[in-house]
């Protein structure tokens, strides 16, 4: 047994009773369901609440049917524990409360609100039933996420055992604060989120794997406990599995450290291995029995994947890669739907932290290999944490390889271990390290509700924010007033994004809640770039303002990049009704307002458009004309560099579609690319030749490389090093 000074224990009773006031009040700032898919999780809990049995989940599905959507095929531990803390609420008005904004910028970061997932309404700051049974199920993963806590603290002491004049207290103690303070984790603890409960069990399943180590434990009874932490785990969330990994590894490394023959050794591990798994058979073995049955696979992968979405292919590691400042910002915070995010200076500062913990750890390690002060214990804690943390990321690569997932906050059931090696690395530069180290993480975790959170869903004052250049006074329908308007530019060039600022009054209250749409359209009304959100930046209902209610709005529109240039572009403003597309009519019969003038510039080219993955890159495109008649050839010319030596030929596709993939034309030509020499730059021409029968409208050109054997396409990525696909829309035309 470790022996741990009275006054650390309080220390650490006082870290836990810390994590619950911070994670309270982060559940208290954050408004209902704008929590991370919290608008899935709970009616999920809802449904087991009033009696309801596991879901059968099926792709189609409505909200009506299913509105936890792909969280049906979960499994059930966590929500099974929030239920029954949520039962004794009225939960029948939940409805009432999650008023789904269909325009919600959900996942993305944007300049100019909508991040709100849902509507909200007053009754969300009562004490009615409904509101209840959502705050009582959040309060399981406020108290989840404190027991992840205490045992991060013992994971500590695993890790940097006491010792006699020991100074390592700091440290101990400081692991669990940084677990804690670590604002993404403090915000999803204060959120519906079977996250909570997969954590608990892997922190739990992680300090069992290290007492196991230390005391030499192979017996049964480790082994059944093992599986315990397995099986509920597993019932929480299948990312728990690994589990079985970290508890073999254990094994393995006290079967060595014991020096025994192989053939007792291969016995100790197979009992240990055989009892574990029944143990954790046992308790859900039942959960992947009915996945097969149901779904044919024991994840019930393919009836989440139905439901979430699939990649069109597999990431690859390039494309993963590319996503990795997101995955990072994720584990750090971004918070509401995976779109509020804080100022990028905290995260640049918050991986210094890092920088510098990993600087520590690897001066330690030197200095140890020097002096051979790495004893059996040292390596086997080096090797559990490290494979722990290796199994999960690559576990979770795999994932987001299937389905756009690069969310860093998915290494939480890791959070022990990585915030154990953050703490010992500042400790071994200094003890002030630690110390500023940790109490900046503090103080960043109390700030960031209040000065990220709350502000993000703050629906706007009943005023103008400030008079705006250019009057309007145009009346939609008998209902809005768009009084005056102002860009923040008169030109742009394709890749920037620009603002347009627009005071409203509400006239009369309609009966339904109207759309806001702000499009930049060129000479042939063809939409160059568009915004679509609810009024307020997305907080606002037009059928329950009052009338007189006025209020500011910004629509920030970024150009594409790939926007062919140079044109002139117009405003259009309307409302509609987004159920029936019913627009709103100005009184000369219009039922849009167009104004103003925004210059669209040719690109200034610094660098290539687009990089593909075999070192082809884009320079540009021109067109021949600015818009299509029936009958007529479009003529396209694409310049490419060549920075490396492609391996294969391939061809590249042309093509003419509409919104519904009608075709209209395409040119597809096979090229010898891996044959063009390196530093060479290209002109090819396409000419798309579009039929008489061809209806009018408004068509895409899209561009494509692809291997004529396999139909592979070749993925392509921006400027910035993001993955754009592998079927790029160079620009919109009118056909006529």
């Amino acid at each position: 047994m470790l022996s741990i000074p009275r006054f650390e224990r309080k220390g650490a009773a006082l870290v836990s009773v810390f994590a619950f006031l911070l994670f309270s009040f982060y559940s208290a700032l954050t408004p209902l369901f704008e929590a991370s898919d919290e608008l899935w999780h709970y009616p999920l809990v809802q449904h087991f609440a009033t009696g309801g049995g596991l879901p059968v989940q099926r792709a189609g599905q409505t909200d009506a049917e299913a509105p936890w959507r792909q969280e049906g095929s979960q499994p059930p531990l966590y929500y099974w524990v929030a239920a029954a803390l949520s039962a004794p609420f009225d939960s029948s008005r939940w409805r009432v409360l999650r008023r789904i904004n269909p325009h919600s910028d959900m996942g993305v970061p944007t300049r100019d609100g909508n991040v709100n997932t849902i509507l909200h309404t007053p009754q969300e700051a009562t004490l009615a039933p409904e509101v209840l049974a959502v705050r009582a199920a959040r309060l399981a993963s406020i108290l989840m996420s404190v027991v992840s806590v205490a045992f991060a603290y013992l994971v500590a002491c695993e890790l940097f055992p006491p010792l006699p004049h020991d100074r390592r207290t700091l440290l101990r103690l400081a692991i669990p604060l940084i677990v804690t303070c670590t604002p993404m984790f403090a915000f999803i603890s204060g959120s519906i989120n079977n996250d909570n409960a997969a954590v608990m069990f892997c922190t739990i399943g992680t300090w069992w794997a290290l007492r196991a180590f230390r005391m030499g434990d192979l017996s049964l009874r480790s082994a059944a406990l093992a599986g315990v932490m397995v099986g509920l785990g597993a019932l929480s969330k299948s990312s728990a599995l690994g589990l079985i990994g970290l508890f073999m590894v254990a094994a393995l490394l006290v079967a060595v450290r014991q020096r025994t023959a192989w053939c007792v050794m291969l016995a100790k591990l197979t009992r240990f291995a055989a009892m574990m798994l029944a143990v954790a058979f046992a308790l859900s073995g039942w959960w992947f029995v009915r996945n097969i049955q149901l779904y044919g696979d024991w994840l019930g992968w393919n009836a989440f994947l139905d439901v979430v979405g699939r990649r069109d292919q597999p990431a690859s590691l390039a494309q993963l890669w590319s996503e990795r400042e997101g995955f990072v910002w994720a584990y750090w915070g971004v918070f509401g739907a995976m779109n509020v995010i804080m100022s990028p200076w905290i995260y640049d500062a918050l991986n210094l932290l890092v920088a510098l913990a990993t600087l520590g750890n690897a001066v330690a390690l030197v200095q140890a290999l020097r002096r051979r002060a790495l004893d059996s214990q040292a390596v086997g804690k080096l090797v559990l944490g490290g494979f722990w943390v290796v199994l999960v990321f690559v576990a979770l690569l795999r994932w987001t390889s299937l389905t756009p997932a690069s969310q860093g906050r998915l290494m939480f059931p890791t959070i022990a271990m990585l915030s154990a090696f953050i703490g010992h690395g500042l400790w071994r530069i200094h003890r002030a390290a630690l110390l500023g180290g940790v109490g900046a993480m503090v103080a960043l975790a109390i700030a960031a509700p209040l000065a990220f959170i709350a502000p993000a869903y703050a629906a706007p004052p009943d005023r103008w924010q400030r008079p705006l250049a250019e009057p309007l006074d145009a009346r939609f329908g008998e209902y809005v007033r768009l009084v005056a308007a102002q860009s923040d530019a008169e030109q742009v060039t394709p890749g920037q994004a620009i603002t347009l600022w627009m005071n409203w009054e509400l006239l009369s209250a309609p009966a339904r809640n109207y759309s806001v749409f702000v499009h930049l359209i060129d000479e042939h009304d063809v939409i160059v770039a568009q915004r679509d959100m609810y009024p307020g930046q997305g907080s606002l209902a037009l059928s329950e303002l009052p009338p007189g209610r006025r209020w500011s709005d910004h629509y920030t529109l970024r150009i594409p990049a790939l926007a062919h240039a140079p044109r002139v572009l117009r405003w259009a403003v309307g409302l509609y009704d987004l159920a029936s597309g019913e627009r709103l009519m100005l009184p000369d019969g219009d039922d849009q307002l167009v104004f103003g003038r925004v210059r669209l510039n040719a690109r200034v080219e610094s660098a290539p458009l687009l990089r593909y993955t075999n070192g082809l890159s884009l320079l540009g495109y021109t067109l021949d004309v600015p818009i299509l008649r029936r009958g007529e050839v479009l003529r396209v010319t694409t310049r490419w560099y060549v920075s490396s030596r492609p391996p294969h030929d391939l061809a590249l596709s042309l093509q003419l579609l509409d919104d519904f993939a009608n075709k209209a034309a395409q040119h597809d030509v096979w090229h010898p690319i891996s044959q063009w020499a390196v530093g060479e730059t290209l002109t090819l021409t396409h000419s798309l030749a579009v039929g008489e029968e061809v209806a009018a409208g408004v068509y895409r050109l899209l561009l494509v490389w692809y291997a004529p054997e396999d139909f592979a396409r070749l993925g392509a990525y921006d400027a910035q090093g993001q993955f754009a696909g592998d079927q790029i829309t160079l620009t919109r035309l009118r056909l006529h």
